[in-house]
């Protein structure tokens, strides 16, 4: 079987570079004929030993067929093989080989290979190649391949390739590939990369690489690099960008250099114009916690573990988002939203030295007030609308019991039995107030 697949490849490999070698423009001196058959291969042919000199209105030939060019029909059953060019329409059983420019319809059932440029429409089972400028339709199997420009839509099973600039649609089941500037959609079910990208689209299951220029969209199974973004990035893993003016969304990471926008992601990092800033504070739930926040002043999050009033094994860690106005001088207003679980950390009641077993977490609304202390540090302080919800009943965590983390002050403080579990509810307002550098 792989000696068989290397013959026909090596056939195509010859029967391409001679017809990239013999091939002349449309303006060659050939000689014209209405009617040509080749009964087996040339020179059987009723062009006699000429037939490669000839153009064809109409040529048939049975397995293989050598000719100048076709200005009309051909017809092979195997193969058909024309030096100069072909104007209409081209089929064969396994492939053609054209060594100048096409223009009209070329099918095959293996491969196709131009060595100039093509026009119209372009059909495979498995591959075509165009050494030059390729005009509208490519479809293929397995793979396209286009030496220079691509104008209109290629699609493939596998893959497609393309050496200059692609306008259009560019669609595979596996990759896409344009080493210059891509105008229009590339989609691909793996990876779509672009040495270059004007005002288009890419789409991949896997991942999307564009060098220079804006892209409007990039979506990606896992992640996306772009120089430039004018639109939305989104990826499920990570996104790397230079400048962004839209949305840079990630399911972990954003990193860009500057953002005229918003980063949406766990972690997003900005090199220019971003907003890192690490906290202590203190409120009426945790004697002390520490916060790290990271994103733009316009959007950031937040990660925190601190240590919960009590037991001095209890701890408590979360995260969350918020924004920062800028109000008059140096001061500020952050309006952020908080979730924290319960965790304890060392407990000799305890199976494991981390441990978090039940549901017991403190959501909480924040409106804190700051100000600057010179360029290092900024004091805040301010309310908070905090709503517990714990699973209580002993069955829950037969290690150790609950312990609320509501304050005896609460508004509202509920338990309601279900099937599954015991659910308590608290409400109350709070206080938080800290140090930021």
């Amino acid at each position: 079987m792989k000696r068989i697949q290397t013959t026909i490849l090596s056939v195509i490999i010859l029967l391409t570079l001679t017809g990239k070698v013999n091939g002349q423009s449309d303006s060659a001196d050939y000689m014209t004929s209405p009617f040509q058959m080749t009964f087996l291969f040339p020179p059987f042919s009723t062009n006699g030993m000429d037939n490669a000199n000839y153009v064809n209105d109409l040529s048939l030939n049975l397995f293989v067929g050598v000719s100048g060019g076709v200005d009309g029909v051909e017809f092979g059953g195997f193969i058909n093989v024309d030096r100069y060019f072909v104007k209409g329409f081209q089929a064969a059983g396994f492939g053609n080989t054209v060594g100048g420019n096409v223009e009209g319809l070329q099918v095959s059932g293996f491969y196709n290979a131009v060595g100039g440029d093509f026009r119209y429409v372009q059909g495979a089972g498995f591959i075509n190649v165009t050494g030059g400028n390729q005009g509208g339709l490519q479809g293929a199997g397995f793979a396209n391949v286009v030496g220079q420009d691509l104008y209109g839509f290629q699609g493939a099973g596998f893959i497609n390739v393309i050496g200059g600039k692609m306008t259009g649609i560019q669609g595979a089941g596996f990759m896409n590939v344009a080493g210059d500037t891509v105008s229009g959609i590339q989609g691909a079910g793996f990876m779509n990369v672009s040495g270059n990208i004007d005002k288009g689209i890419q789409a991949a299951g896997f991942g999307n690489v564009s060098g220079n220029g804006p892209v409007n969209l990039q979506a990606s199974g896992f992640v996306n690099v772009a120089d430039e973004v004018q639109g939305l990035q989104a990826a499920g893993f990570i996104n790397r960008a230079g400048y962004v003016k839209g949305v840079q969304a990630a399911g972990f990471i954003n990193i860009c250099d500057s953002i005229d926008g918003v980063p949406l992601a766990p972690i997003s990092i900005v090199r220019h114009g971003g907003y890192y800033s690490f906290e202590l504070a203190a409120s009426e739930t945790q004697l002390l916690a520490a916060s790290f926040r990271l994103g733009i002043p316009e959007f950031y999050t937040i990660y925190s573990f601190g240590k919960t009033f009590g037991g001095g094994s209890r701890w408590m860690y979360g995260a969350g988002a918020g924004t920062q106005l800028d109000l008059a001088g140096s001061s500020f207003l952050n309006i952020e939203v908080m979730s924290e679980q319960e965790l304890w950390i060392g407990d000799a009641r305890a199976p494991y030295p981390v441990y978090a077993n039940r549901l017991n977490l403190n959501n909480q609304l924040r409106v804190l007030y700051g100000f600057e202390l010179g360029n290092f540090a900024e004091l805040f302080f301010g309310p908070t609308l905090n709503l517990s919800v714990a699973h209580t009943h002993p069955a829950d965590d037969v290690y150790i019991g609950w312990e609320p983390i509501a304050p005896s002050w609460a508004f509202v403080d509920r338990t309601y039995d279900n099937t599954y579990h015991d659910v308590n509810y608290a409400l109350w307002v709070g206080f938080r107030g800290g140090i930021r550098f």
